[in-house]
């Protein structure tokens, strides 16, 4: 067998690379081992994006936790103040849930977004929120990456998108975070130590390298939503109707005063920073405002002037640009709608 034809072969065999496996009992347990080697070692929830990585040469911890060992890191949980759900439950509970449909159906919408029904059945919320940036120089096999010298993100110098040193440009692509940062939830985060809570929003540090801010051997632990109030909408725009990341969606919220002035705003992207983009300049127009036509062009003029996002994909920037503004304009009008 000739030779490039054996180098073909094995990289579509595609195994995954020796690693110690490890199967705490508890979260802290699990959080003092992650801490004991943060650079060498990963967490393993539903595995839909660590496992694929890891067979494609991308990521090649020398360990693995798996936490689906630890016990009542799955569940949901709706109370007076709101909803509080476990970072192992499946996306797949977020979408048949009674409370949810009933109370948040905004999110058992965008979960039921998320790739396809398998992944959905794996894929666990916290896995959803802490998955990896994407990029089409850095998720890409062995084969493929060695035609060219490493990206920065993948341990290299120099960042393919921008040919700049020290620099990356990788984006984020959940649907879950959008959504949760635009409907003000917070997470809880465990460390070797104690424990912390802050806004979700805080967790994406918009550094394509290292996109969480987490500290030494914390992982995440529970993700609250407050109570629902006014309208939140999810929109997604992809190719195919399962398997995609995001090109770019939206997730806005709107809360109104009762003369029909809007009291709050929140326009949060994906799929076009390395981190959830919110639009804060854009949000401003629309506080104080009445919703109508002329405000929703102007509030999406402003939002496509906003974003900035890079050549990652085989999309342009010009048109995930395009695609924004059409998504908020349909969002807005979606709203205005329900009068």
């Amino acid at each position: 067998m000739p030779y490039a034809l054996c180098a073909f072969h094995k990289e579509v065999t595609m195994r995954l690379p020796k690693f110690e496996y490890l199967e705490p009992r508890s979260l802290k347990e699990a959080a003092k081992a992650l801490a004991a080697d943060p650079g060498e070692t990963l967490l393993l929830a539903g595995g839909t994006d660590l496992i694929v990585n890891m067979k494609h040469g991308v990521i090649q911890p020398k360990r693995l936790i798996n936490l689906k060992t630890i016990p009542k890191l799955a569940y949901i949980s709706d109370g007076k103040d709101g909803l509080r759900i476990g970072a192992l439950t499946i996306l797949h509970d977020l979408v048949s849930s009674p409370p949810i449909q009933e109370k948040y159906s905004v999110l058992s919408q965008a979960a039921k977004e998320v790739a396809a029904y398998a992944h959905q059945m794996m894929g666990t919320l916290g896995g959803n929120l802490c998955q990896g940036n994407r990029c089409r120089f850095y998720n890409q096999s062995v084969f493929w990456r060695g035609a060219r010298p490493t990206c920065y993100k993948a341990g290299g110098e120099v960042c393919h998108v921008v040919k700049k040193p020290k620099e990356c440009q990788s984006t984020y692509c959940g649907d879950m975070a959008p959504l949760l940062i635009a409907l003000d939830a917070k997470i809880k985060l465990m460390g070797p130590v104690e424990e912390r809570a802050l806004s979700l929003k805080r967790l994406y540090t918009q550094d394509g390298k290292k996109p969480l801010f987490l500290k030494k051997g914390e992982l995440l632990k529970e993700v609250f939503v407050p109570s629902p109030s006014g309208k939140t909408l999810y929109i997604k725009w992809r190719w195919r109707d399962s398997l995609e990341f995001p090109i770019v969606s939206l997730a806005l919220h709107i809360e109104k005063k009762g003369d029909g002035e809007i009291d709050k705003a929140r326009i949060i992207f994906s799929g076009v920073g390395p981190g959830p983009v919110e639009a804060s300049e854009a949000q401003k127009i629309l506080i104080g405002a009445s919703l109508d036509a002329q405000t929703i062009e102007k509030v999406s003029n402003q939002a496509v002037k906003e974003i900035s996002p890079m050549r990652t994909s085989i999309y342009s920037p010009a048109y995930k640009r395009k695609m924004a503004g059409i998504l908020l304009r349909q969002a807005l009008e979606e709203i205005l709608s329900l009068k």
